[in-house]
Formats: structure tokens, sequence, C-alpha cells
């Protein structure tokens, strides 16, 4: 790669660092409450339905994560990039589901904290038990819908993972250490472990699982950055 290019992709990948990271700091506004042990879910948390939750706070992510889907799109550059130019069918499919992904990164983002919005403002008002069944009705009908955007989702990653892991990418196979599947798994799972250990419940379980997802493409970016820049000539 030029030296031109090579820093034209390090910017996409900070961008997109950038983006990822506004997108996270939503998730960690949702995720970061107290937990108790009746806790589950997204939005049946007692810190939610007593009410003591800010209101601005879902608001706040819904804005975070309007920046950051606008720069998901760097995301979606640089992944597309780092497959080799003769698989062009391959680069072309991995770049469609990435625009949807952009797409509907922010209309996720927007239906999670609008359950967290609805249970904070309804459980005073409505009582918990009426306020959970509003709520979940809510999500219920809203799944079918949210359920098949995630496919696009997956495919961007898991192309490129499969690529990555196949040689067919500018970078060792090594990099599979910082690939957002890895760590999307790695992030996702330490609660659940953490849990079937019996240890006690707490917020960074939330904050961690929650986040699982923009934290791992926040780290892939950075990752792809650095190993750009040390190897430019």
């Amino acid at each position: 790669m030029k030296t031109k290019e090579t820093k034209q992709f390090i910017h996409w990948c900070i961008l997109g660092a950038i983006g990822c990271g506004l997108m996270a700091a939503g998730d960690w506004l949702l995720g970061c409450v107290p937990l108790q042990k009746t806790d589950t879910g997204l939005f049946n948390r007692a810190c939610y339905l007593s009410g003591s939750y800010g209101l601005w706070r879902p608001v706040l992510t819904v804005g975070l994560g309007a920046i950051g889907g606008f720069l998901y799109y760097f995301v979606v550059k640089a992944l597309n990039a780092d497959i080799d130019e003769k698989y062009r069918k391959t680069r072309t499919i991995q770049f469609l589901c990435g625009i949807f992904t952009v797409a509907i990164a922010l209309t996720i983002h927007t239906w999670v904290a609008t359950m967290a919005w609805f249970t904070t403002y309804l459980g005073p008002r409505i009582r918990a038990e009426a306020a959970l069944a509003a709520v979940t009705a809510y999500q219920d009908d809203m799944l079918p819908a949210i359920l098949p955007m995630y496919v696009p989702m997956l495919l961007v990653f898991g192309i490129h993972f499969v690529m990555l892991l196949a040689g067919k990418t500018r970078y060792p196979k090594w990099m599979l250490a910082f690939h957002p599947v890895t760590w999307n798994l790695l992030l996702a799972a330490v609660p659940d472990i953490a849990q079937a250990m019996q240890m006690p419940v707490s917020t960074w379980m939330s904050v961690m699982s929650q986040s699982s997802t923009n934290s791992a493409i926040m780290i892939w970016c950075i990752a792809a950055a650095v190993y750009e820049r040390s190897h430019t000539q």
C-alpha cells in the first residue's frame, strides 16, 4: 500500500474507532447501573423500574449513537479495503452488508434506549409489573423487524474474519487476536462465565456484555491503525 493510501486508511480506522467509542459510550450509559439478582435482560432492572435512572441517559445514548452511526461508515471502508482486490464479489457483498449495518446501527441503538426510557418513565407511574408488561409487549412486537437486521451485521464481520483466517487480507493471521468477532465473543462470554462461577452480580457484567460489539470493533480499529502505522514505509 502506498504511503498516501496508508494515511487515508489510518484516518478511516481512527474515525471508525471514535464512532465505535461513541456507540459504546451509549451502551455504557444504559448498562452502568446498580444490578440486583432479579435483574434480567435489557430493561428488567430495578434501577429502571424504580425511576431512579436518569431519563436523560437514553436521550444522550441516541445522540451519541447518531454521531457514532455516521462514523461507522469508515469502519466499513477500512474492513472492505483489507480484503484482497482479487475477490471482487466477496468485497462487494461485504461492503453492501456494511452499508446496511451503518443504516441499522442507530435503529437498534435507539430501540434499546427507548426500552430503558419507557421502563424508567412507566415504572413509578403504573407500577413495576404493568411497566414490564408494556415494555415486554413492545419488545416482542418489534423483534420480528429487529432480528433480521442482525444478519448483514454478522456477515460484514463474519466475511472479514473468514478472509483473514484464509490469508486473503493484508494482515497476518495473528491479527485474529484483535478481530471484532474474537473480542465480541470474549466480552460477551466473560460475564456469563463469572456468573457460572457464582460471582456476585456486578455492574461491570452488564456494561461489558451490553457494549461488547461496539467495544470489540473499536479494539480492531485501533489495532489496525497501529499495525498500518508500524508498517508504513
